[in-house]
């Protein structure tokens, strides 16, 4: 491989990538959609290898380990073609204006492998943090929770023309809490300040299992050194440092096969190959350096984190976050779920959002039904059918709609029929169970003028009422409503973990 033509081939394939991951986030948020296939948390293997360790498999791994496989023959293409995150950095380090500093940095390049290491101790210990540092999962929600309403708000209408769904929308729809996804989002993005693909030389520990598994790879850089001058073209325009100062030396661990070293080398000295390692001039081991100290830090570092966990307590006990249907227990939710958004992703009402504080450290990014702002669909089971690894489970529709997720409440203070005397309907017409969790009490009783009057009061029947929260929803009570939904009454002694 010597063409130039290498790297603008190589630009148009990564194009075409992150065509296909916004395509499909665009897709499956269409409520016809076919929701059957959510496939970008499986191409990582570092949520497939860390979800190994901590039981929870993800669907479809055939595809990750498949990448993994042609990383040991193809070196670290993955980062350079396919990451979705990889390609929105690409594309926003010329607007950043990264500073031009393409040198190795071998100290700080080792942080992702200390990152790797953390993540695989906590595994050990039971917490998967793959939802926190995975580069799809955060694109996935960068694009899905913070830019992608954005620009369905902007663009609804074109979009009615190609998504049949979307002529069924009367209503914008946004995410809750979504300031925080987009600060991290935006932030990874900014650290190319510092320098070109900060994230993925630095902190990625998917790019850490690459380098790992690239320092091994067939298809190397070559350099012929009687056709080499030594001008610097090619150092000064790799963006991942990964070229020796005197431009014939490769950090093969860090070179992503972009061929831009290609394309800047006026003098055909460079060229690709498949080789054995032993026969390539390849400088530096991706874990060379890393000390006892490193080792230490990384081991503390992630029993602090595991003891997180124990934050899972605040989820737990916090009446006001409520599960999909189809919820694991609220521990072994919190331990399954990978954070990915793409429950959020398909939800036809816009009534999954993500937690926050609210939830504990380990319950962020977790999804919760916000019945405000919309409500669980009576006849939709797309979040267990597309979840990857089983935190919500796959129901049927006739197990679904029996499935308790919550209980109503009404708020007799604020509802217009038990404040006002005024009769008001609405959360009884809406209850979508067979036989009525919300049924209408006749009374008489006296108005604010002192008129004896017959109202109609509305009462929950807690042993009926699922939590869909399509009452709150709709309730024309303004602010919070006069009807919330909270998790399911318990008797005494239960708990919900």
């Amino acid at each position: 491989m010597k063409s130039k033509h290498w790297s603008l081939f190589r630009a148009i394939i990564q194009l075409a990538f992150w065509l296909i991951f916004i395509v499909s986030i665009v897709y499956l948020h269409d409520p016809l959609s076919d929701v059957r296939y959510g496939l970008y948390p499986s191409l990582s293997i570092y949520s497939i290898f860390i979800g190994s360790i901590t039981g929870h498999t993800l669907k479809y791994t055939f595809l990750g380990i498949a990448i993994a496989v042609l990383t040991v023959l193809s070196g670290r293409f993955f980062c350079g073609w396919i990451c979705p995150l990889g390609a929105t950095i690409d594309a926003s380090d010329p607007v950043i204006l990264s500073k031009a500093n393409n040198k190795q940095l071998k100290k700080v390049t080792r942080i992702k492998v200390l990152i790797l290491l953390a993540a695989l101790l906590i595994a050990f210990l039971g917490f998967n943090a793959t939802g926190y540092s995975d580069p799809i999962t955060i694109a996935y929600r960068g694009y899905e929770l913070f830019l992608y309403p954005f620009i369905s708000y902007i663009g609804s209408e074109p979009l009615s023309w190609v998504l049949p769904g979307y002529a069924a929308r009367d209503y914008p729809f946004y995410y809750y809490n979504w300031i925080w996804p987009a600060i991290i989002f935006i932030g990874i993005l900014a650290l190319s300040l510092f320098f070109k693909r900060f994230w993925c030389r630095v902190l990625c520990p998917l790019g850490a299992i690459y380098a790992l598994l690239s320092h091994f790879s067939l298809l190397r850089r070559t350099v012929d050194a009687d056709k080499c001058v030594h001008c610097g073209a090619c150092v000064k325009g790799c963006r991942m440092g990964a070229i020796s100062v005197d431009g014939t030396g490769t950090v093969e661990h860090e070179c992503i096969k972009c061929f831009d070293c290609l394309k800047h080398c006026n003098y055909d000295a460079i060229q690709f190959r498949f080789l054995p390692p032993y026969k390539s001039k390849s400088i530096a081991h991706p874990v060379k350096g890393i000390t006892r100290k490193d080792l230490l830090i990384a081991a503390g570092s992630s029993v602090m984190i595991a003891s997180t966990r124990l934050s899972l307590f605040a989820a737990s006990h916090e009446s006001h976050i409520i599960r999909p249907p189809g919820a694991l227990t609220e521990s072994h939710f919190l331990d399954a779920c990978i954070r990915c958004g793409q429950c959020m992703n398909v939800c036809p009402t816009n009534a999954l959002h993500p937690c926050m504080i609210e939830a504990g450290f380990y319950g962020m990014f977790t999804p919760r039904l916000v019945s405000r702002i919309g409500y669980c669909d009576f006849t939709c089971t797309r979040c267990g059918t597309i979840c990857p690894t089983g935190a919500i489970q796959k129901l049927s529709l006739a197990k679904k709609q029996t499935f308790v997720i919550g209980t109503a409440y009404i708020i007799k203070d604020l509802c217009i029929p038990w404040s006002e005397s005024t009769n008001c309907i609405v959360c009884e017409e809406v209850c979508p169970v067979q036989n009525k969790a919300i049924t209408l009490d006749k009374k008489v009783v006296t108005n604010i003028k002192g008129e004896a009057v017959e109202v109609l009061l509305p009462v929950v029947h807690t042993e009926l009422c699922i939590g869909c929260g399509i009452c709150e929803n709709r309730c024309p009570v303004s602010g919070g409503g006069a009807i919330m939904v909270r998790k399911p009454k318990l008797t005494m002694g239960d708990s919900y973990g």
